[in-house]
């Protein structure tokens, strides 16, 4: 099906670059990011929307990860965040 949306003229100017740089058509980022919102696999954009909890904790889990690889960076003194617990941050 053929559709027209109004984005404004700097969004789009962006979103054709990008889609240049990668190869792609805007047809195709399009194609692929309502298909991913339309699956749960991007979060609502309407108020009141939350992502699924699958989304949530796959998101979390990330997070966690990297909090675990910057702790075993940081090695037996990771100053960094025990600095950041200290900021509160």
């Amino acid at each position: 099906m053929k559709t027209s949306i109004d984005l404004p003229d700097d969004l789009y100017r962006s979103l054709k670059a990008k889609s240049a740089l990668e190869g792609l058509a805007v047809r195709e980022v399009a194609t692929a990011l309502f298909s991913a919102w339309v699956e749960g696999r991007v979060p609502g954009i309407a108020e009141g929307t939350r992502p699924s909890s699958a989304a949530t904790e796959a998101w979390l889990g990330e997070w966690q990860a990297l909090g675990k690889r910057i702790s075993k960076a940081a090695g037996k003194e990771p100053t960094l965040v025990k600095q950041l617990l200290r900021d509160r941050r």
